[in-house]
């Protein structure tokens, strides 16, 4: 049980892998095992910055599709009364 004074843990951490625990055994640097729980690969990390454009980059084409459309709609529908109101 805690006592009052203690502060509670933020941030639960899983369990390592043997994989990880073993490379974080075979490298000396204290945080190997911090570095081998939570940081992504620098090939990990190239990947990630592309998907992230890429889906940036699609936001914006389907946000001018959909400006383009209502704009084309807006537009007919004057042209339509426009029409009406001659005849």
């Amino acid at each position: 049980m805690r006592s009052s004074m203690e502060p509670e843990p933020r941030f639960e951490r899983a369990p390592l892998s043997p994989s990880e625990l073993f490379a974080a055994k075979a490298d000396p640097t204290p945080d190997a095992a911090l570095l081998a729980a939570g940081v992504p690969s620098a090939k990990a990390q190239s990947w990630g910055v592309v998907i992230s454009i890429v889906v940036i980059v699609m936001m914006i084409i389907v946000g001018a599709f959909y400006a383009w459309g209502k704009r084309i709609a807006q537009n007919d529908a004057l042209t339509n009364a426009a029409a009406s109101s001659t005849q």
